[in-house]
């Protein structure tokens, strides 16, 4: 009898066991911090992307020279050789690899990488604006222009707060607070330069109390797909 009691008091302990919630740690972390490159000011070298066009042409071999233009899924094609993934690589970097692939066929792969037309430029504002989306980028704007662009900030925003993020050199992801309201009567206060290409300008409608988690909460659900893909952070380059 007594064996019988303690175990239905064992059963009873394991269930109640069961339907508890479990309560994480003390020591695991509301979020995984990204590793966010310093900001810079340096103008990093122009980086290919799908739609852009580019021009090849051999120093000893002019016959195979092409006008291409990088395909949606990033890749372009070349005789003598597999298509090769060209997009987020500057006119350098694809000069080595092709003069490396070429290598192997000529005695003299001598070539030059040279952009001859550019796909659309676009910048995405979004937050706490009249109408948050897409825009293409105008020639050099700062980041108070662009807030202009997209209808203004709201009442419920707070502008002193906007999160710019950019790729830099290396491919790296920079962030940055800058206090565009107060811009207005000094401009250091949110001088990040012209805006580039795939900036996101992200204006905040609260006070930023961590800027890293504020980013991955808020800004990059809220991208477009093709933001989504230049700023993918599981990259292993970032």
């Amino acid at each position: 009898m007594m064996k019988t009691k303690a175990s239905l008091l064992t059963l009873a302990l394991l269930a109640s066991a069961s339907c508890s919630t479990p309560q994480p740690g003390p020591n695991v972390p509301a979020f995984q911090p990204i590793p966010f490159a310093k900001w810079t000011q340096d103008d990093a070298a122009y980086r290919f992307y799908p739609g852009d066009k580019l021009s090849i042409s051999f120093q000893h071999a002019p016959e195979l020279d092409r006008e291409v233009t990088i395909a949606p899924d990033g890749r372009i094609s070349l005789p003598l050789m597999d298509p090769v993934v060209v997009a987020d690589l500057s006119a350098y970097e694809l000069q080595q690899i092709l003069e490396s692939v070429y290598g192997r066929e000529l005695v003299d792969p001598s070539l030059t990488v040279t952009p001859t037309e550019f796909a659309s430029q676009q910048i995405f504002v979004g937050g706490e604006v009249g109408n948050p989306g897409v825009y293409p980028l105008p020639g050099q704007i700062d980041s108070l222009q662009a807030i202009l662009m997209a209808g203004g900030w709201l009442d419920t925003s707070k502008p002193e707060q906007v999160i710019i993020m950019r790729r830099g050199r290396n491919g790296q992801v920079m962030t940055r607070v800058v206090d565009v309201k107060n811009g207005l009567k000094d401009p250091r206060k949110f001088d990040v330069g012209p805006l580039k290409r795939f900036d996101v300008i992200f204006v905040s409608r609260s006070r930023i109390a961590n800027e890293n988690q504020f980013i991955q909460q808020y800004i990059l659900n809220a991208l477009p797909l093709d933001f989504s893909f230049f700023y993918d952070l599981n990259d292993r380059r970032f």
